[in-house]
C-alpha cells in the first residue's frame, strides 16, 4: 500500500512540477502556447513553449521554480504536521533527484554561459542557447 501511495504522490508531484514550468513559460511569453508531453525514450516528462525565446533570468526562473515552490510547499506541510518526517525526507529527496535536469540548466545559464549575452529556447529535447548579437 505504501508503494501505491508513493507512486501516486510521485505522479502528482510530476504533474505539479511540469505545471509550474508551464505557468512561468506563459508568464514570460503569453502569446505562445505551452506544450506538455512525455519523452518515453528518456522517461522524461516535459513542458515547453516551442519557438519562444527567453532571457537568461527568465529561463533560470522557469527552470528552478518547480524545485523552489514544491520544496517550500512540502516543507510547510511537514511543519504543519501534515507529512510525517520519513515521508517528507523521501518525497523531497525524490523530487530533488527528479530536478537534476533543471539544476543542469541552471548551471548552464548561471555558470557555463555566464559571460555571454544569450537568449534561450526550450525544446522537447532540451535547451537551445543562442548568442544575443543585439546585446551590448
Amino acid at each position: 500500500m505504501i508503494f501505491f501511495y508513493s507512486l501516486l504522490l510521485s505522479v502528482l508531484l510530476l504533474v505539479i512540477h511540469e505545471g509550474i514550468h508551464g505557468i512561468f513559460f506563459k508568464q514570460f511569453c503569453p502569446q505562445n502556447p505551452v506544450k506538455f508531453g512525455m519523452n518515453w525514450k528518456s522517461l522524461m516528462a516535459y513542458a515547453t513553449s516551442p519557438g519562444s525565446l527567453y532571457s537568461r533570468k527568465q529561463m533560470v526562473i522557469i527552470s528552478l521554480s518547480p524545485f523552489v515552490v514544491i520544496t517550500l510547499m512540502l516543507s510547510i506541510f511537514f511543519m504543519l504536521g501534515w507529512l510525517p518526517a520519513g515521508l517528507y525526507v523521501f518525497v523531497v529527496s525524490l523530487h530533488a533527484a527528479g530536478c537534476i535536469g533543471d539544476f543542469y540548466y541552471g548551471y548552464l545559464l548561471l555558470w557555463r554561459f555566464r559571460k555571454e549575452a544569450i537568449l534561450v529556447e526550450d525544446t522537447e529535447i532540451g535547451l537551445k542557447i543562442y548568442l544575443d548579437e543585439g546585446a551590448n
